[in-house]
């Protein structure tokens, strides 16, 4: 069911603040908290469960309201636009959507997990295709359960599938060109893979927990890194605004991490900043100057201000 409303949730707090940051050098960049929104519930605007977050290049965000088995659509300012949703099969249906990536600006695409497919909608939530695996595919490039989902520059679909913990590259018409990330991968094997990333700059980077780190390739599969290790306990969503700034949602020590290339320069987090807490952030986009957090747990999302952060690091 699509509904549309004109409901203003509104901030619970506005606190127009520097908050102190922790980076490695105990420093408090100007980042500064705007608030949050958001409300636990199956009302249009209310979350249950929200596992995912992207914004368009218009402005509008995306939240994948997966107890609720639905998308939302917002606009930049916390105002609830639509929804499309419910439990099963059918084209505006789910059953656990669990990622979604609307960064192209003119297409949404959802993770649907149990359903074992990626569903592609426009902008304004209109449904347009549904990718699922096909017996004519080669059988080692057919996948299941997706728990994640990008898109390249070149219009290229990335999937992250739970089935066989791998990453599978299609190409713009939906066919399979190859999978990488899986057991023969050496030491770039994704174990337990949670989200994935692909950059405009063409590097794909995977979210791992065992051990926890971040799985880095490149646009063709090639394992070039692995970074964050002892410094991640259960990293989940990922957002990048600048080619050697990376951010994650580090559920499991409720922050947000920045990484310049591969070095941890800073921290958002929120059990030892006043104003703000984190429950249990596990995505986090990019908009503009704002960073928005999901928080699962408190089914929320807080929003910063990046003001002056990228001239502090010499961007």
């Amino acid at each position: 069911m699509k509904g549309r409303h004109n409901v203003m949730m509104g901030f619970v707090c506005l606190i127009l603040q520097t908050m102190p940051v922790l980076g490695q050098h105990n420093e408090s960049p100007p980042v500064e908290y705007l608030g949050t929104w958001g409300e636990r519930g199956k009302a249009p605007g209310a979350f249950r469960d929200p596992q995912a977050i992207s914004v368009g290049s218009a402005g509008f965000i995306y939240i994948a309201d997966t107890g609720n088995q639905r998308i939302q659509k917002w606009t930049s300012g916390g105002v609830y636009v639509s929804q499309i949703g419910g439990f099963g099969w059918g084209k505006e249906q789910f059953d656990r959507p669990v990622d979604i990536s609307a960064r192209n600006g003119l297409d949404v695409f959802v993770a649907d997990h149990y359903n074992n497919r990626i569903e592609r909608y426009d902008k304004d939530l209109h449904f347009l295709a549904s990718f699922v695996s096909s017996e004519q595919w080669s059988e080692d490039l057919r996948f299941g359960f997706p728990m994640g989902v990008d898109i390249s520059s070149q219009g290229e679909l990335f999937l992250l599938e739970s089935e066989n913990d791998r990453v599978l590259k299609l190409d713009i018409l939906g066919t399979p060109q190859r999978s990488f990330g899986d057991f023969d991968t050496g030491a770039g094997r994704l174990t337990d893979p949670q989200r994935l990333l692909v950059t405009p700059q063409g590097v794909v980077f995977v979210t791992d927990l065992e051990p926890a780190s971040i799985v880095v390739f490149d646009i063709h599969g090639n394992w070039t890194d692995r970074m964050g290790n002892g410094e991640l306990l259960r990293p989940c969503g990922l957002a990048s605004s600048d080619p050697d700034l990376l951010f994650v949602a580090d559920a499991g020590a409720n922050q947000v991490v920045i990484f310049r290339k591969r070095d941890l320069i800073y921290r958002i987090d929120g059990s030892r900043s006043a104003g703000f807490r984190f429950e249990e952030p596990v995505d986090v986009t990019l908009w503009r100057d704002r960073i928005l957090i999901l928080d699962r747990k408190m089914c929320a999302i807080h929003v910063f201000r990046m003001t002056g952060l990228l001239e502090k690091l010499g961007g």
